[in-house]
């Protein structure tokens, strides 16, 4: 059987009138339509609910409110997937009506989803597919922030530590070959931190046999581990928001599976026109493969991290600082407010650092390494 995993699906400015279109699938690159439409399972992460901006409200958050005009269901309908991911940080940008809005749509539009659980005491169930003797499961969740599922609400389904791992043992007795597409790790970095290493070196060993990590916006590292293989990051499917290193290119993940084993093939995708072509930059490739090699040595791992941090702690003191200095000089100008200490905004983005594992990895490393 041979499944085909996407990016990131995010329509935005440049591409949204080929999102509005019916014939979307047409404009897309000829050799990506026929290794599309030539496998038994396509899937991709949708990383924003769709609906009216102007009816919905967005949630109080640290980061951006994404949404897509309902217009899009066009485009999304004619890629034909099997499966869309809901397990990432914006699907809840704009409340849970924005959510079910968007389940609506895709449910009126046979289009399957995963990702979401009633709340937070809620068990995600995987979803199966199978040809002939083959039964692949596809199990998706992503980090802790603030659209996943709560005791009162709906939302995504969050990792959840041993937890997590149990799910996936029983899951993976359902089925042949389990693939996790996992919402998670830090954005604009191309190889694993030592906690993400981890975490997905425990998913195959609970059960799974191939990790995707989503979220990173930027083509990172693989990992053979224990017969299963790690992709820690894959990049952009369809989401044109920067123009830089990380933003223009993402990979697409061909399995070929069957009773014997599997095979994996990466296949490159280039920006073009607010879209992507197939592209054979061999030299993208060969620095992917070149840090999949670096990445065997678990102290290159830390070591590296240990730079990333030593950069980013410094521009999350920074981002702190500003909120408290933004809500002194509000003070003094606006004498008759009550002074408050720090503003909501502080609020929101320390909740965000500390709760989320990636965003908390990468403080405490950095902090850790300030006072030594």
């Amino acid at each position: 059987m041979k499944v085909l995993i996407g990016g990131d699906v995010v329509p935005t400015e440049s591409n949204f009138k080929y999102f509005f279109s019916n014939d979307f699938f047409r404009e897309l690159d000829p050799n990506f339509q026929e290794r599309w439409e030539n496998v038994d399972i396509k899937l991709f992460n949708l990383e924003c609910p769709i609906g009216k901006r102007e009816e919905l409200n967005p949630i109080k958050k640290s980061g951006p409110n994404l949404i897509a005009p309902e217009m899009c269901i066009n485009g999304l309908k004619s890629l034909n997937p099997n499966l869309i991911c809901l397990a990432n940080n914006h699907i809840l940008d704009y409340g849970v009506e924005g959510l079910n809005n968007t389940l609506n749509l895709l449910k009126d539009n046979r289009i399957s989803t995963t990702g979401i659980i009633e709340n937070i005491n809620s068990e995600l169930e995987a979803e199966y597919f199978t040809n002939g003797d083959v039964k692949i499961g596809i199990y998706n969740l992503c980090e802790t922030e603030f659209c996943n599922a709560t005791d009162n609400h709906s939302g995504t389904n969050p990792y959840k530590g041993i937890e997590t791992y149990h799910n996936i043992r029983k899951i993976k007795e359902n089925c042949d070959f389990l693939i996790i597409v996992y919402h998670g790790g830090k954005e604009f970095y191309r190889f694993p931190s030592p906690e993400l290493k981890n975490r997905c070196e425990n998913f195959i060993d609970f059960g799974a046999d191939f990790v995707t990590c989503q979220h990173s916006h930027c083509i990172g590292s693989e990992e053979k581990y224990h017969g299963g293989t790690i992709l820690y990051g894959q990049g952009n499917f369809i989401f044109d928001r920067r123009d830089d290193e990380f933003w223009n290119s993402g990979l697409l993940v061909e399995l070929d599976v069957d009773k014997r084993g599997y095979s994996v093939e990466y296949v490159l995708l280039e920006k073009s026109n607010g879209l992507f072509k197939i592209s054979s930059n061999n030299s993208i490739l060969n620095d992917f493969y070149e840090r999949s090699n670096n990445i065997r040595n678990n102290e290159f791992v830390s070591k590296e991290y240990d730079k990333f941090s030593d950069k980013l702690i410094d521009e999350y003191i920074e981002k702190l600082e500003y909120h408290n200095i933004f809500d002194k000089v509000f003070h003094r100008i606006f004498k008759k407010y009550p002074k408050r200490k720090y503003n909501e905004s502080f609020y929101l983005t320390i909740l965000n650092t500390v709760r989320c594992e990636a965003h908390r990895e990468v403080f405490i490393r950095g902090l850790e390494r300030k006072v030594r």
